[in-house]
């Protein structure tokens, strides 16, 4: 399972809970998954045995961040060493750093020799690639089309071997290692590998390091620049400046969390802005998760960008401050699209296409409603009108769609749901389309634009959609009609978050109480997607869902109840700070994807919102471009 991330927004390096490297994205996080598999090899001269530290043994003694940095870190024991491995993907530059650092608490020195090995999925393809040894400098490249990889050793390296994997039933070159010498074989191609070694050592009560720098780009002329940039500096430099940067960077966001949360909670808050700052590409794609681990159970990733997960992550990037960040989000929207003003199902993160299960046109209203949203909170958040206009054409294109995407009866075509499973008139899509035609308005009378005829629509289905998809049998919303579906919904939730109807209306009240009681999960806590849900487990608790409940609590006034849910979702953090999809009802454990964006992204939402003791989804307040939210503190 993933444990630790660290990126850049280009480059992003994943870490599973045994310490060793596990993907390795670029030039997108989430796209092109570039290595196969890496690990790192101990041989001690004197026994003549090699243990291989990120793939056998006892799991870490330690894993976490230097000093609440994006800095990985862990710690374990092998050969009589205690083993310090720091992994940082550059801020800056497309450089991923590993610092392997050998503690000899023995009274004796100790000759060892340290080998890293590594095959990559260059661009995502498994053969085709070659490595070769550059005698010049020093250094082995793996390359395949536009994707290149560079290796360089901080002290250079002492022996090294390029071969094979795989596909001709090879191991690897790791068993080359096993011996403690390497073949120096200088270039190969196919399922290209190589491995390099170091020759340390470590005198008694004294520790040393070695850096294995990947330098990445898209051609040679692109990774040799950079050679030429970290050649002569050493590597803790660029170690300090990753640390250093990061350390400034959670600092100076918007946001404290009330000291009313415990210490874990305000952890797991700062870890949630990292995850976020490593899931968005440069050009504003969010991913909804970089594990991959679905590919075995469900045959596809959660490497795409959701224009709901996105939308609403966004929000939480414009409230800590990231406007930046959410803007571009924006603008990566509106490259994507669709001429008639909707989306589709979910994008790449470079903006082509995703892969569906939806037949044409691929559609989930809710999503298209959702982008308008975010445009709206990216305004109400910064207070920047420079950014409205060119936002205006995604912004009219995707309203206009959801006023001609209705029946006769004035509501929304069926769609498929949020949930992605049934295509019906959902009530949180519904609940949505109307907050998007409100939110168009508001943003175009910012814009001194005529946009009254939205606000009349978003009245008209306001009113039809009260009146049908209200159940008093349950005591909450039908989770859909066409075709008419009683089952209690968490998403019920969420559309009286988008105002729907206010907290004085019993109906909200109700809505709560029902959900809860019915979607409750026995033993682990949480709440549930719906009844009889079986994605990865029967009725598996939702951070999201849990999340959802909770800023309805508090928008009811129950301040305790709200935190008592936050430190709930807490408690289901990985030990490093990573919050999960769902959470097995049987086993406790995470299960689908972790970490999962959208999770981290409501976690920090209700915590801003348990934060400001107060809740406002309608976004009523709009703030002056030098002012933040009432109840916001300034950037510091």
């Amino acid at each position: 399972m993933m444990a630790l991330l660290s990126g850049n927004s280009r480059l992003l390096l994943t870490i599973d809970e045994r310490g060793g490297w596990e993907q390795l994205y670029y030039p997108h996080p989430g796209l092109q998954r570039q290595l196969h598999s890496a690990r790192l090899g101990l041989y001690d001269t004197d026994t003549e045995e090699i243990a291989w530290v990120d793939r056998e043994g006892a799991p870490p003694a330690e894993m976490g961040y230097i000093e609440d940095s994006n800095a990985a870190r862990v710690v374990t024991e092998r050969q009589g060493l205690e083993v310090t491995v720091d992994s940082m993907v550059h801020p800056e530059l497309d450089l991923v750093i590993r610092r392997i650092e050998l503690d000899n608490p023995g009274r004796a020195p100790r000759e060892m020799r340290v080998f890293h090995y590594q095959t990559f999925d260059m661009a995502q393809r498994l053969y085709q690639d070659t490595a070769y040894w550059d005698d010049e400098r020093g250094v082995i490249t793996h390359y395949n089309r536009g994707s290149f990889f560079q290796l360089v050793g901080q002290p250079g390296f002492d022996g090294f071997t390029c071969g094979e994997h795989t596909l001709r039933g090879l191991e690897g070159s790791y068993v080359d290692a096993e011996d403690g010498e390497l073949e120096a074989n200088p270039i190969t191609h196919g399922a290209a590998d190589s491995i390099v070694q170091w020759n340390l050592e470590v005198p008694p009560g004294e520790a040393r390091d070695v850096h294995l720098l990947g330098l990445a780009g898209r051609s040679r002329e692109d990774v040799h620049e950079l050679y030429d940039r970290v050649t002569g500096r050493p590597a803790e430099l660029f170690t300090r400046e990753t640390v250093g940067y990061w350390n400034h960077w959670v600092e100076n966001r918007r946001v404290e969390p009330t000291s009313k949360l415990s210490t874990d909670a305000r952890e797991v808050y700062r870890r949630s802005l990292y995850v976020l700052n490593d899931c968005q590409s440069e050009d504003g794609a969010i991913i909804a998760s970089p594990d991959s681990r679905t590919l075995k159970w469900g045959g596809d990733t959660y490497c795409y960008c959701w224009w709901r997960d996105g939308a609403l992550i966004s929000r939480a990037l414009g409230e800590v401050g990231l406007h930046r960040d959410a803007i571009a989000f924006l603008r990566f929207a509106a490259k994507c699209q669709e001429p008639e003003g909707y989306f589709q199902h979910r994008h790449y993160p470079d903006g082509s296409v995703g892969s569906t299960w939806h037949p044409p046109p691929f559609l989930q209203i809710d999503q298209t409603a959702s982008v308008i949203n975010a445009v709206r909170h990216y305004y109400r958040c910064s207070g920047v009108l420079d950014e409205l206009p060119p936002c205006w054409e995604l912004v009219r294109r995707a309203a206009d769609f959801l006023m001609a995407f209705v029946d006769e009866d004035g509501l929304p075509e069926p769609s498929w749901d949020l949930w992605e499973e049934r295509e019906s008139v959902n009530t949180y899509s519904v609940a949505t389309a109307i907050q998007g035609l409100r939110s168009a308005a508001e943003i175009g009378q910012a814009l001194a634009k005529r946009t009254e005829y939205w606000e009349t629509a978003a009245d008209r289905m306001e009113e039809i959609a009260l009146d049908e998809l209200w159940n008093p049998d349950r005591g909450t919303f039908y989770k859909s009609v066409r075709p008419e579906d009683e089952t209690v919904d968490a998403s019920s939730l969420l559309a009286l978050l988008t105002g729907l109807v206010n907290p004085e209306d019993r109906r909200f009240e109700t809505v709560v109480d029902t959900v809860e009681d019915v979607l409750w999960v026995e033993p682990t806590g949480g709440i549930a997607r719906y009844e009889g849900d079986d994605y990865y487990g029967h009725e598996n608790a939702w951070i999201i869902c849990t999340l959802w409940l909770a800023r309805c609590h508090l928008q009811l006034g129950n301040d305790d109840r709200c935190r008592e849910l936050i430190e709930w979702v807490t408690s289901q953090a990985s030990p490093t700070g990573l919050l999960p999809e769902q959470v097995d009802r049987r086993t406790g454990q995470h299960t689908s994807v972790t970490p999962l964006v959208w999770s981290h992204s409501t976690f920090l939402e209700t915590v801003n919102a348990y934060t400001w003791h107060r809740e406002d989804p309608q976004m009523l307040a709009q703030p002056a471009a030098s002012e933040p939210l009432a109840g916001e503190t300034q950037v510091r």
